[in-house]
């Protein structure tokens, strides 16, 4: 059957709820480097490269959906009816990945630019800390990406059953949607461990470590959704 259908909606949902929230946390970013750049204004290129790069970080789940939403558009145009099932439950597990760590990867990259304009000397410490949160923020939208690979480029059988479509959907569903509390719950731990560094830099180890555990904690949720999609993948 023609799987265009299926696979342009997959290509649009997917960069659609992919970039929202990208762009919600690199402006959350803007806005806090210009609060701090207009309290600070010696200390406006540090505060404008710690914009730059955190916004850097923040895009790299909306590409995640791009990537996923091009090769959707341009993937195959025939195959069985659970082949499209799964070309839309890519866009979807993809674009619904993206939100989370998104948005939440913009929380220390804002918090960050407040940080730097009140302790611009200790701004390569708060860049730093600022990284690792992100990273972690972004660790569901990785989740998110193998199970969208999965199933776009997984062999679906012949014969359309609502069991099998039922499960490709919801294999969609747990790693898309798992992502977003654990993207944005990081993000908070990290805005928070930015501020405590430029406040307390002298406790910016023990801050990083207190935010590394909390952080890992927050995502084990995430790693629960991805269990649930491959379970629905390969078991049921």
């Amino acid at each position: 059957m023609d799987l265009s259908l299926a696979a342009f909606a997959g290509a649009a949902l997917c960069i659609g709820l992919g970039a929202v929230g990208s762009a919600l946390g690199e402006g959350l970013t803007a806005g806090r480097a210009a609060e701090a750049i207009a309290r600070q204004p010696q200390a406006a290129p540090t505060i404008l490269r710690t914009m730059l790069v955190g916004q850097a970080v923040a895009e790299s789940a909306s590409i995640f959906a791009l990537v996923v939403a091009l090769l959707l558009l341009f993937g195959p145009d025939s195959g069985p009816l659970l082949r499209g099932v799964a070309l839309f439950s890519a866009g979807l597990c993809m674009g619904a990945g993206a939100f989370g760590p998104g948005y939440g990867s913009g929380l220390p990259s804002a918090a960050a630019c407040t940080a730097v304009g009140r302790n611009p000397a200790r701004a390569a410490r708060i860049t730093t800390t600022m990284l690792v949160s992100q990273a972690v923020a972004q660790t569901p939208s990785i989740f998110a990406l193998l199970v969208a690979f999965l199933l776009m480029f997984r062999s679906q059988p012949p014969e359309f059953t609502l069991s099998g479509a039922a499960a490709l959907l919801g294999a969609a569903i747990a790693a898309g949607v798992s992502a977003t509390g654990p993207g944005i719950g990081a993000g908070f731990a990290g805005a928070a461990a930015c501020d405590g560094t430029a406040r307390r830099p002298d406790r910016a180890p023990l801050i990083l470590r207190t935010m590394l555990v909390g952080q890992a904690v927050s995502q084990s949720t995430s790693v629960y959704g991805l269990v649930v999609a491959l379970v629905l993948l390969y078991v049921v």
